[in-house]
């Protein structure tokens, strides 16, 4: 009869266990359906499920939801069921091992472990960002504007820079390979010195070239650091020098930027004076470090890419539709088109925004998680402590005090947690941070704020409970005392 009996309430743990899970898992399909517009805008995706698999997910759905019921009813099912009914009626706490309630510790702790390194992912991610959005990358990247550039216009590009030029709401306009956020993937090579003896320093330095016109220094702002920038009326000697960053001059070896300047360098199947150093800036991404890099006027006229406008920020409207009115002139037959440069500088960290928003998104859901756990487990802590509450609070306890004695244990498995999310958080977003040249250091106030709520967070879920218990009637407690 004992063991017809103890079948009856583990068959019932187990249905009703798996029943549960399988209700929780319509409601989670349900959700994921209605969620699934609002993810896809989140991480910049466009998850669908496929038509061929329509036939086999749910099968699969529903098996995984009686496998969750059968594991999550397991422990009930068959331990408690096997307890002497004796024993458990002759004691106020059952008789439930110790190894049941060092699991749900572990369990809570794991939980706000993962909450905890969570948060200081979410902290070094936006950190991060906004140290890329804001750092000054050594040129001009704010109210200028790039076009394509087509070689139909440049047997006329005078008489188009002049009507660009004619009207003050546009102050620049210049030519270029490549234009900066892009990357720099031309190269002609090894650039040779020229040396004293007049022959070439064979060994040579693997340099990166952007052709320009006289007016890109200026349009993106670049600063001259030594030598001088290309002028318009250099005449043919323009196609006779060239301009380095700072990043290939100390590449060759040259002493200081001043001593560069007037070397003469073979490059391209060109042989040229240095005339002007340029202070390094960011070319590419904050991912990239500053290269080499070589920048030259080039002979062809048609050797460009882009045109680049530098506009006053006040005026857009009216300088994009003089530049429209003008593009029509000039290229009737090639549509007008532009973006912006920070907008090109901003997408390069599209893919850093949305790990971001996933990350944020991962710790809600992380912390709810956890809350909950923790709350159950104060729950049941709060119930088989009830009338030790109930003595303590006839002897004289403080609502106050007890809240604190019920609160301190949970309170202490946060701090484990912690002490386990920090190292591991540490690590896993320094490895991250390897990904970028240029990136933050990881402070340790965001392990201060990451701990500090977590902690609030814990003490807000474990409160309710340790309220409700501490100020119940000590009488309904230790009546059947």
């Amino acid at each position: 009869v004992v063991g017809a009996a103890r079948k009856e309430i583990a068959g019932q743990f187990l249905s009703e266990s798996v029943l549960l899970a399988v209700a929780a898992t319509f409601l989670g399909v349900g959700l994921t359906f209605v969620a699934l517009p609002f993810v896809n805008k989140v991480i910049g995706q466009q998850l669908q499920i496929q038509s061929s698999w329509l036939a086999i997910i749910p099968l699969v759905i529903l098996g995984l939801a009686v496998l969750t019921g059968i594991m999550a009813g397991a422990y009930p099912a068959f331990f408690l069921s096997s307890l002497s009914p004796l024993k458990t009626l002759k004691s106020s706490k059952g008789n439930l091992s110790t190894g049941s309630s060092l699991l749900r510790k572990t369990l809570v702790v794991s939980q706000f472990a993962i909450s905890a390194a969570l948060i200081i992912a979410v902290l070094v991610v936006f950190r991060q960002l906004s140290f890329m959005q804001n750092k000054e990358l050594g040129l001009n990247k704010d109210h200028v504007i790039a076009m394509n550039f087509y070689s139909s216009l440049a047997p006329q590009y005078d008489a188009f820079r002049n009507q660009i030029l004619s009207n003050s709401s546009i102050k620049n306009i210049t030519r270029s390979t490549r234009i900066p956020s892009g990357r720099l993937l031309d190269s002609f090579g090894s650039a040779k010195v020229q040396l004293e003896s007049d022959s070439l320093d064979q060994s040579g330095v693997d340099l990166k070239f952007v052709t320009i016109d006289h007016r890109f220094v200026p349009t993106y702002g670049l600063e001259v650091v030594a030598g001088r920038n290309y002028r318009e009326d250099q005449g043919a000697d323009r196609f006779e020098s060239f301009i380095l960053n700072e990043a290939a001059v100390r590449k060759i070896g040259w002493k200081s930027n001043e001593d560069a300047v007037g070397k003469r360098i073979q490059y391209g199947g060109r042989s040229a004076h240095l005339i002007g150093v340029l202070k390094d800036f960011n070319f590419e991404s904050l991912h990239e470090d500053i290269l080499p890099m070589i920048v030259f006027i080039p002979r062809d006229s048609t050797f460009f890419n882009f045109i680049s406008l530098q506009l006053d920020g006040n005026r857009t409207a009216e300088a994009i539709a003089h530049m429209k009115s003008t593009w029509q002139k000039f290229l009737p037959n090639q549509p007008f088109d532009y973006h912006f440069i920070d907008e090109d500088y901003g997408q390069l960290y599209e893919a850093e925004q949305r790990q971001g928003r996933v990350f944020i998104g991962f710790a809600i859901l992380a912390i709810l998680i956890a809350c909950l756990g923790l709350f159950g487990l104060a729950a049941f802590v709060a119930q088989q402590r009830v009338k030790e509450i109930g003595v303590r609070r006839v002897l004289g306890a403080t609502t106050v005090g007890i809240v604190g004695l019920l609160s301190k244990d949970f309170l202490r498995l946060v701090f484990i947690a912690l002490v386990i999310a920090t190292p591991l958080a540490w690590w896993l977003m320094h490895k991250w941070l390897g990904n970028f040249a240029y990136r933050i250091n990881i402070s340790w106030w965001i392990f201060a704020v990451a701990a500090v709520l977590a902690i609030v967070i814990a003490f807000l879920t474990i409160s309710a409970q340790s309220l409700k218990a501490a100020l119940a009637n000590p009488v309904e407690s230790l009546r059947s005392e």
